[in-house]
């Protein structure tokens, strides 16, 4: 985790393994780190060329925290409320936003399927605001698998350009599942096979579709306030 206003957030939660900080960091970024010593983390200070070649920051502020990955099992996980489900979601920007989104409209949790982009890599992290940390994401999972287990409490509904009316979102009753599939492939055929029904988001004619992202946002939203 990359950044003062990132790692600063993140300290106030949890702490990190330890701190690397760069000799030529930002008065910003020496606070951080000074808080972050008084707590009893430790801090590696090194040379400005050394700190170029780990960070993953154009221009950094020269603080990077390294924390360990949040350790949660998908027996021990509880889907419920709205929650999230991406099926074949590879880039680390839509997947950063989906995540910031699914916290600001208290999602449950984001399960990641099979061929997803890591949600904890750097560009992720940035793109989340490190809400990739708060919200409870499952990676790397059957979809098809969890979403039979969790058929019977569940209703899930498939985010398609010729999908059903948005209403069934809004009328339903019970734990929801909304399911975001590729931009280029869309929701995959073993997942389809799954949902319940698939919802639509309108559009003014001539725009051929949303952001996997947009609408992964537009959705929750939406049934945030149902």
């Amino acid at each position: 985790m990359e950044g003062s206003r990132f790692v600063a957030d993140y300290l106030c939660n949890s702490e990190p393994k330890w701190i690397i900080l760069s000799e030529e960091a930002t008065s910003a970024s020496r606070a951080v780190a000074d808080n972050a010593s008084e707590a009893g983390i430790v801090i590696l200070e090194i040379p400005p060329k050394l700190f170029s070649e780990i960070s993953d920051t154009a221009h950094s502020q020269g603080i990077i925290a390294v924390c360990a990955l949040p350790e949660i099992k998908e027996n021990e996980l509880k889907p419920e409320g709205t929650f999230l489900l991406l099926d074949g979601i590879s880039d680390p920007g839509n997947t950063g936003t989906i995540i910031r989104s699914a916290a600001a409209f208290g999602c449950s949790c984001v399960i990641m399927g099979e061929g997803c982009c890591c949600p904890f890599t750097p560009k992720v992290t940035r793109a989340s605001t490190g809400t990739n940390m708060k919200v409870p994401v499952l990676f790397d999972i059957d979809l098809p698998s969890f979403m039979l287990k969790n058929s019977d409490k569940c209703t899930f509904f498939g985010a398609e350009v010729s999908g059903g009316s948005i209403e069934q979102i809004r009328s339903s009753t019970g734990s929801i599942g909304i399911v975001i599939g590729s931009e280029a492939h869309g929701i995959s055929e073993e997942v389809h096979e799954r949902l319940d029904g698939t919802v639509s988001i309108h559009m003014k004619e001539g725009v051929e579709s949303l952001n996997a992202a947009i609408s992964a946002s537009i959705l929750l939203y939406i049934a945030k306030n149902q």
